[in-house]
């Protein structure tokens, strides 16, 4: 590890000729370029650091030192490695992770729509938006100012921007750990990180509902219905099967869905394994028993393999007897209902609003119609599926005020001396 001269000889012939204005032997690079290099060093893996060559000495000096200590202290960042593209560095860490099928196509989808760029667009996402993905990772850590840029322009959500925070800044955080940068440019001062927006959820009355059913074709009609009655997910909905449902008892048990993994159709354990019996409602079952006379709506046996890693049953094939498929007999999907679902309600002239009304508003409003009717929230929680914490959280601005409950307890506690007040108001027959 030294500073070298690369314009003279270290070791010259004892006859050889000095130049007349160093007064010291040339080489055959002399006066060529910079003067003055640091080589010699070894990185971690006792691979050779890359030569770097300086106009001045005591530069050059200056750099050997940083140089030893990085290399001695492991800190030492090799900018040839941060050549690599930010979408090279982005599957590697794909690859990487033990992802469940579901999430790593989600986050697929999230970075070939806004990071990496469209064939047909140099430097534009297929959706629009800046692409960055095939730049140098190396390059984007000393810009952050481009990141920042990027981040703002992005056509998403504050919170599904936020997403994409969590998703890339482990990239660089990566990056950072393996030598190949020095800084992840999320973390500057530069780039400001969206901020979570805590939207309410919005829930449809019973007469909504209907209107928009009405709008559906005829053979999923009552799916919307049943949703909103028992708070199913779109999956879970599309999974019902005859078996299902105790027509006796008026219960549907939930514990199946149909999920869409690596662009096929599968049955799968329903999200939280939380297996449910939920109560119908009468008038919903019995508009189901109604559909179901129909031939055309007989529930249909469906195949689908079974998707759950670790599960000795995960890839063999399960039948299904769905009471809603498509015209075909095959299960449901979201790409084919949604389009549907979308028509139902701009029908029935409801406010264009999607993420208020998407097919989870039907769960939505099984939860509100349980909670602001005073349902127990952790009922409710059984019957959706998820834990008190998270149903108090999503759907507080269902529950009853707790002033007007308050008012009314007292109210009826005190019923006694309203009817006191009552009775000194009303004449007497001697007042008469």
């Amino acid at each position: 590890m030294s500073v070298t001269d690369r314009w003279h000889l270290s070791h010259p012939p004892k006859d050889a000729k000095r130049c007349s204005r160093h007064r010291r032997v040339p080489s055959a690079e002399h006066e060529i370029g910079l003067r003055w290099q640091v080589r010699g060093h070894l990185d971690a893996e006792g691979k050779p650091v890359p030569k770097e060559n300086f106009e001045f000495e005591q530069d050059a000096k200056d750099r050997d030192a940083e140089l030893k200590v990085a290399v001695r202290t492991g800190g030492y960042v090799d900018e040839r490695q941060g050549r690599v593209t930010l979408k090279s560095r982005c599957e590697l860490r794909r690859k990487s992770r033990d992802n469940d099928p579901v999430t790593d196509e989600r986050e697929d989808s999230m970075l070939r729509n806004h990071v990496y760029e469209d064939p047909e667009r140099p430097g534009r996402t297929p959706k629009g938006g800046v692409a960055i993905g095939e730049l140098p990772i190396g390059l984007l850590s000393r810009q952050p100012s481009r990141i920042a840029a990027w981040l703002t322009a992005l056509p998403l959500h504050a919170n599904t921007k936020l997403l994409m925070w969590d998703l890339i800044s482990p990239v660089f955080d990566a990056a950072v750990a393996d030598h190949i940068i020095g800084e992840n440019p999320f973390r500057s001062k530069a780039v400001t990180k969206p901020t979570h927006v805590n939207r309410q959820v919005v829930a449809w009355d019973a007469e909504t509902i209907i209107r928009v059913t009405d709008g559906l074709p005829a053979r999923w009609r009552p799916l919307a219905l049943l949703a909103s009655a028992c708070g199913h997910r779109q999956g879970e909905a599309f999974a019902v099967a005859k078996h299902d449902i105790d027509w006796l008892r008026a219960t549907v048990r939930i514990e199946v869905q149909v999920k869409l993994v690596g662009g096929r159709l599968v049955f799968a354990p329903i999200k939280n394994d939380e297996v449910r019996t939920v109560p119908v409602s009468r008038p919903v079952l019995d508009r189901l028993t109604e559909h179901l006379r129909d031939d055309e709506h007989k529930p249909m046996a469906v195949t689908l393999p079974w998707s759950d890693p670790g599960d000795k049953r995960d890839g063999t094939m399960v039948t299904r007897e769905l009471l809603f498929t498509r015209d075909d007999g095959r299960a449901m999907s979201r790409h084919h209902f949604n389009p549907y679902w979308r028509a139902a309600w701009k029908a029935a002239g409801i406010e264009e609003a999607e993420q208020v009304n998407g097919f989870h508003v039907c769960r939505h409003s099984a939860a509100a119609a349980w909670l602001s009717n005073g349902l127990n929230i952790a009922k409710v929680a059984a019957f959706l599926g998820d834990s008190v914490a998270v149903v108090s959280t999503t759907y507080a601005h269902f529950l009853p005020g707790d002033d007007d409950r308050a008012r009314q307890i007292m109210d009826d506690h005190f019923a006694l001396l309203a009817e006191r007040a009552n009775a000194l108001t009303v004449p007497s027959e001697s007042s008469r």
